[in-house]
């Protein structure tokens, strides 16, 4: 029985957004997908069928050009009421490591909008681990150092790390653990000069010890450990690319629509607006 190829691409067949098709060919062993939405087929006045054989046709040119089509075993059109959705189910139908797609903003870009209504309503949903690419990313963009995994020193950060690991024995990539605390220097202004110091070595060596318990826990043998302080965000696109990250590598905590109204997905936040792709893995 032939193996089910492990990474799911979803593409759009828009010759600009070619970055899922670069990184699907560094994964390797890709199935591509493509959805039709179902309402659009007023608009086109063409039998479904007739559609959905355009679209494979499409399919194969865009990875001809892009010469990605040899490590896609396989390419399908479906049609759903929205391309979320639809991708949604070839997910559950495929059984996928990942789910690849593409984002809305280019590399560099920091518009009003960036995810794009498909990306964000995916990772909403997260029915599997889910790579989120920038649009424009060439072959040549694709970091050659380590794979970045972020940890908030969670049990759902396990997953994620797991799943770094596995992906960098296969690409033979190093894997290098990135927590990033809060800083307590606003903390200084309670405490005379001398009292700050103490303070703030001894927050610094309660970090520490949480990461080391973390590490021994879910990711033993881990070799590379960053610690870093400041805004999580910023502290880990800069280490992204100070490694020369091909992936950065975070958990999700599943966030309701409600908590994401009063807060925030670090996970959507990064896939977003990094430079490299993003994976987003759910926990366990």
């Amino acid at each position: 029985m032939e193996a089910t190829p492990r990474w799911l691409v979803g593409l759009d067949l828009l010759p600009q957004n070619t970055g899922v098709l670069r990184f699907g060919a560094w994964l390797g062993r890709c199935r591509g997908v493509h959805v039709v939405e179902t309402g659009l087929l007023r608009f086109v006045g063409e039998e479904l069928s007739t559609v959905l054989e355009g679209a494979r046709a499409s399919m194969e040119r865009l990875l001809a050009e892009a010469e990605a089509r040899a490590v896609f075993e396989g390419l399908q059109a479906v049609a759903s009421v929205t391309a979320e959705r639809g991708l949604i189910e070839a997910a559950a139908r495929e059984q996928p490591t990942a789910l690849v797609i593409g984002r809305w903003s280019r590399r560099g870009e920091r518009g009003l909008v960036r995810l794009g209504r498909v990306a964000r309503r995916i990772l909403r949903e997260l029915p599997t681990a889910v790579i989120v690419t920038p649009p424009d990313l060439l072959a040549s963009q694709i970091g050659a150092g380590p794979i970045l995994v972020a940890t908030d020193l969670s049990e759902g950060s396990a997953a994620a790390y797991r799943f770094a690991a596995a992906l960098a024995v296969e690409r033979g990539r190093g894997v290098v653990i990135a927590h990033v605390a809060a800083p307590i220097e606003h903390a200084a202004i309670y405490t005379l000069d001398r009292g700050w110091e103490s303070l703030r070595e001894q927050e610094q060596r309660l970090v520490r010890l949480e990461v080391e318990a973390w590490v021994a826990a879910h990711a033993a043998g881990a070799s590379a450990v960053e610690i870093r302080y400041g805004a999580v965000e910023e502290q880990l696109l800069a280490l992204a690319a100070a490694l020369d990250a091909p992936l950065i590598v975070t958990g999700s905590r599943r966030l309701s629509l409600a908590e994401r109204l009063f807060g925030s997905s670090l996970a959507s936040s990064l896939a977003g607006v990094a430079t490299c792709p993003v994976a987003v893995v759910p926990p366990a």
